[in-house]
């Protein structure tokens, strides 16, 4: 469904049956990120499958959910994952969550349009992702329910 970045929030709620504090656009980098800067075709044909191949290896190591491109979303106890396509504003499928209770840290650095994340887990593992729009409400909503709690 076709979702921009102001809605993201009451839309997925509404779909998770929970309310969301906050939700955002997000995308891993690679190597071949670079490419996305060509043209669509080099976001599609080549940065997207490498970022998908990285998102699995970080899914069969950490348990978190992860894709290419997605949407984070957090709730009272979990942080929330759907496949997406932020170039066009599609949201498809909630791919699962994480409990919060895993998350150590969560940390978000200034950029302009997309600012870069770290998500701590409490096994050591980071996941390092770009995302834009409510990041940094993503961050505080985080902080607000203390680390690891």
């Amino acid at each position: 469904m076709h979702i921009k970045d102001s809605e993201l929030t009451t839309t997925l709620s509404a779909q998770l049956g929970e309310k969301l504090e906050a939700a955002a656009y997000a995308r891993l980098n690679t190597a071949l990120s670079p490419a996305r800067m060509l043209t669509p075709l080099g976001n599609y044909l080549v940065a997207r499958p490498a970022a998908r191949s990285a998102a699995r290896k970080i899914t069969d190591a950490t348990d978190v959910p992860m894709d290419a491109a997605m949407v984070l979303g957090i709730t009272a106890d979990a942080l929330h994952v759907w496949k997406a396509d932020p170039m066009l504003n599609q949201v498809h499928d909630h791919l699962g969550s994480v409990p919060l209770s895993r998350i150590t840290g969560l940390r978000v650095e200034g950029g302009r349009t997309w600012q870069d994340v770290r998500i701590i887990l409490d096994d050591g593992n980071e996941i390092t992702l770009q995302a834009r729009g409510e990041i940094h409400a993503i961050a505080s909503a985080y902080d607000q329910r203390g680390a690891g709690a």
